[in-house]
């Protein structure tokens, strides 16, 4: 489960809050979206949660323990967000990209590359077309 109690966010150098006294709570299973318009703190609050920046007041818990008291590594190795715009990485070929995080996590190299195999395949990619090809390539 993840809480959100009563979280705040202002940056610096500003008047106004961009997340203001957020309370929610996200029981196992379930699935959230955070939508609305540009500027209403939907990034703010999932770089609060990974700890990419820290709320300015409130507290964010998942499963009881406050996400300050949890190593930064093992909470975004164990959290999965979609963001908005591409995040691959220019310099790395396709194959490398959908690594990262098998990496990260320890696999083999015989089932990262079956992974990144079946999952070009799942996009209708040839993976012996594209996965030594650069995200610029494609």
């Amino acid at each position: 489960m993840i809480v959100f109690d009563q979280v705040t966010k202002r940056y610096p150098d500003t008047t106004a809050d961009v997340v203001n006294q957020l309370s929610l709570t996200i029981h196992d299973g379930e699935i959230c979206i955070l939508v609305g318009p540009s500027g209403c703190g939907k990034t703010t609050t999932m770089k609060m949660i990974n700890k990419l920046i820290p709320p300015s007041s409130g507290s964010i818990l998942i499963d009881g323990q406050d996400i300050g008291a949890i190593d930064t590594i093992s909470l975004r190795l164990n959290i999965g967000y979609i963001i908005q715009d591409i995040g691959l990485f220019p310099h790395m070929t396709v194959a490398e990209n959908i690594a990262t995080v098998p990496v990260e996590l320890g696999w083999k190299k015989d089932r990262i590359s079956a992974r990144v195999d079946e999952l070009l395949d799942l996009v209708e990619l040839d993976p012996k077309d594209y996965r030594h090809k650069k995200p610029r390539e494609l």
